[in-house]
């Protein structure tokens, strides 16, 4: 009898042994048994991250999630945010060799989705589950056609920076809140405002505050409405505080110091994103905060700035589908939007509590009060596009090559071409 038992304790332990060498299983923190024999999923992603923002993406984030996902390897890939990229992008898609994620502009998403080449993430059964932690704008710039084709992973808007001592000058003690208040303050002191371009990043704020439209509400054409007698007054306005040495005088410059202009003295006000916060060491800041004091971009009719961000897509042509939406999610949860959040990147998961950072990022609580009035994007495919012809019409008005009348009009013209052809795909 001893002897049996004896026999079947060494069968047991044979065969526990020979699982063991054979299968190689192990247990890791996310509750999943692997096979280590198994090969791992190699999922890429491209991204534009800062040199302060990819020390914390790739040397903490990354490897966390590998910890907790180890059956999955993340090659990430610096890229520059210009048009190369856009090219790159749909290059290695026709090819069928995409990366599998990519960390998009949230003007890019609808242009990509229009050609076919983000998968929609709304399609995913645990999507709405998802969806409930995000801020609503934000996610609605994933917005295209129906689906949602990308989760928010970062917001931003532009704040106005003014320079104290110039604000005291005029017995404000609060900066102004409406765009009226900011003209009459700039016409009754002959202040300057600080912008640093043409495009629409840079100045649609300002032409909407004026009372300037863009496009119909349907998003179908701009003749009638970039073109109307409301949008014509707003341009002539710029244009007259451009004339008078209110606009920044060197705003065809290529990088004009509105910094250097606002912490001198030279500008009143400048506006700018949160991102330049987090390129100065904490003794620069004090400085700035010093010198100056920012506030929620002077609203009219209840719109601010425009709002910006980063959206992760996943690529239509990924073989990894389900480790890229692990990794996707994984991203937009309270950990890594929280340690994301120290770089200055303001993050799209309204469970992040910020308020722990007001101390050290003073600057956080103005741009998420902007937030609140920032406006939308427009889900347009080519509103690349839109901005290019807008940016050329801005430039020959203010260089006086065209008057702000005939400007306006062709480029509503223009715009009015483009839109009825992403119109006819979708008909």
């Amino acid at each position: 009898m001893l002897y049996r038992y004896l026999f079947t304790f060494l069968i047991t332990v044979m065969s526990i042994s020979l699982v063991g060498c054979n299968n190689k299983t192990i247990i890791e923190g996310n509750n999943q048994v692997y096979d280590e024999e198994t090969p791992k999923e190699e999922i890429m992603i491209w991204h534009t991250y800062s040199d302060e923002e990819t020390k914390v993406f790739e040397n903490v984030l990354i490897p966390l999630f590998e910890k907790e996902y180890p059956m999955i390897d993340v090659v990430p890939v610096r890229q520059s945010y210009n048009a190369q990229l856009k090219s790159a992008i749909i290059a290695r898609a026709s090819t069928n060799n995409p990366p599998d994620i990519i960390r998009m502009d949230i003007a890019w998403v609808p242009f990509f989705a229009q050609l076919d080449l983000l998968y929609p993430v709304s399609d995913f059964k645990d999507f709405e589950k998802k969806k409930a932690i995000f801020y609503d704008e934000p996610m609605k710039s994933n917005l295209y056609n129906g689906e949602y084709y990308g989760i928010p992973l970062n917001t931003n808007t532009k704040v106005a920076i003014y320079n104290k001592k110039l604000l005291e000058e005029v017995g404000l003690t609060k900066p102004p809140k409406t765009m009226d208040e900011l003209v009459s303050v700039i016409e009754k002191n002959e202040y300057t405002i600080g912008i640093t371009g043409f495009t629409i990043w840079e100045t649609l704020h300002y032409f909407y505050g004026l009372g300037g439209t863009l496009l119909d509400p349907s998003l179908t054409k701009a003749t009638g409405y970039f073109n109307s007698n409301e949008s014509i007054n707003a341009v002539k306005k710029l244009l007259e505080f451009y004339k008078d040495g209110k606009l920044s005088p060197n705003i065809f410059e290529e990088e004009p110091d509105t910094w250097g202009g606002v912490l001198s003295g030279n500008y009143f006000m400048i506006d700018e994103g949160p991102w330049f916060y987090s390129i100065y060491s904490e003794d620069d800041i004090a400085y700035i905060n010093n010198k100056t004091i920012s506030s929620p971009f002077p609203i009219n009719n209840g719109e601010g700035a425009l709002m910006g961000g980063e959206n992760l897509v996943i690529t239509k042509g990924t073989k990894h589908l389900e480790a890229a939406w692990t990794f996707v999610k994984w991203m937009t949860d309270e950990t890594p939007q929280t340690e994301l959040a120290k770089t200055g990147l303001i993050p799209s998961n309204k469970n992040v509590e910020l308020s722990r950072f007001y101390k050290q990022y003073p600057y956080y609580q103005t741009y998420l009060e902007g937030l609140n009035e920032a406006i939308q994007i427009m889900p347009i495919g080519q509103w690349s596009k839109i901005d290019e012809i807008y940016t050329k019409y801005f430039k020959m008005i203010f260089s006086g090559s065209i008057s702000v009348e005939d400007g306006l009009n062709e480029a509503a013209k223009q715009m009015d071409q483009i839109l009825q052809i992403e119109k006819g795909r979708y008909k």
